[in-house]
């Protein structure tokens, strides 16, 4: 099968992945790290912190049924998330009064950690379900610093050029690593159509981005025709452009590929992250850029 020929050169590991826990983090908007990590071990949970973040947790895949029954859960003090993501949100350097752009923003969880630390969040979502499950999300974990608009990212750079202090796009994508068994909606074709609608994401993302700011690109999938491809489509559109070394605190990634079926990169491609699955990190891939 392609798909799988594929992900096997880009790293024979993820395919013996196990995802055997899942995260958490406390939503500071609601909650005190240790009351809640007090309340969790009072109805019977032992969370695990995860080394690099002091309000992150893990549990065993078993419980995370069991968890939504709790009260730290219902009183919304905790927000469940993947790993991967939460590490990638967490990367973003945000000073207190920075405004921050979350381009493909629902179902918001990014956008909460952003309001936790920055002055001000606008959050971008165009699928108008998917919106309005964002904006409640919002208002039900207790974030009142979040703008949010019902539009199409690849064209907010036209209304808000070099607008914004931080950018994070966790682009829409083919999600290969959410693939888990038999493969049934993959296809190069949808590999191809995500790339192109990336292009043109990240330039929106980086021309609504103000010059020293810095930005992420991220997606949950392996594909280096959604990841490689469209950071290294940035760098040769605006030379300017400088990729920042992100230090990773786990041993299970992988810096960016520096070829891809016999195409070159700029060096500077090196400088991504592909997070490999493992535990409760899910597959994933990042790339923070810095405009001159």
């Amino acid at each position: 099968m392609e798909f799988f020929d594929r992900v096997k050169k880009i790293n024979p590991k993820i395919l013996k992945a196990t995802k055997d826990r899942f995260s958490f983090r406390i939503n500071h908007h609601r909650a005190n790290t240790q009351e809640t990590i007090d309340l969790l071990q009072k109805e019977g949970f032992l969370p695990e912190p995860v080394g690099w973040a002091d309000d992150v947790f893990v549990l065993p895949m078993e419980d995370r049924k069991k968890i939504i029954k709790t009260q730290a859960y219902t009183q919304n003090r905790i927000y469940i998330q993947n790993l991967s993501s939460i590490f990638a949100a967490y990367s973003l350097d945000i000073a207190p009064d920075d405004w921050v752009l979350d381009l493909a923003a629902a179902p918001g969880g990014k956008s909460l950690i952003f309001s936790e630390r920055a002055g001000k969040v606008s959050a971008v979502e165009p699928d108008k379900s998917r919106f309005f499950r964002m904006k409640r999300n919002f208002k039900e974990h207790g974030a009142k610093n979040i703008q949010t608009y019902n539009k199409d990212g690849r064209f907010i750079y036209k209304a808000c050029p070099a607008w914004f202090d931080q950018v994070f796009l966790d682009a829409p994508c083919s999600s290969e690593a959410h693939i888990d068994g038999e493969v049934t909606w993959w296809s190069m074709r949808r590999v191809r159509r995500f790339s192109k609608l990336q292009k043109e994401l990240i330039i929106s993302a980086y021309e609504s981005l103000k010059p020293g700011g810095q930005m992420i690109y991220a997606t949950c999938t392996y594909a280096p025709e959604e990841n490689e491809v469209v950071v290294d489509f940035l760098l040769q559109k605006y030379p300017e452009a400088t990729l920042i070394e992100v230090e990773v605190p786990f041993e299970n990634y992988q810096k960016g590929l520096r070829e891809w079926e016999e195409k070159e990169f700029s060096q500077e491609v090196a400088k991504c992250v592909r997070i490999l699955p493992q535990g409760a990190y899910s597959g994933f891939f990042m790339a923070k850029i810095k405009k001159a």
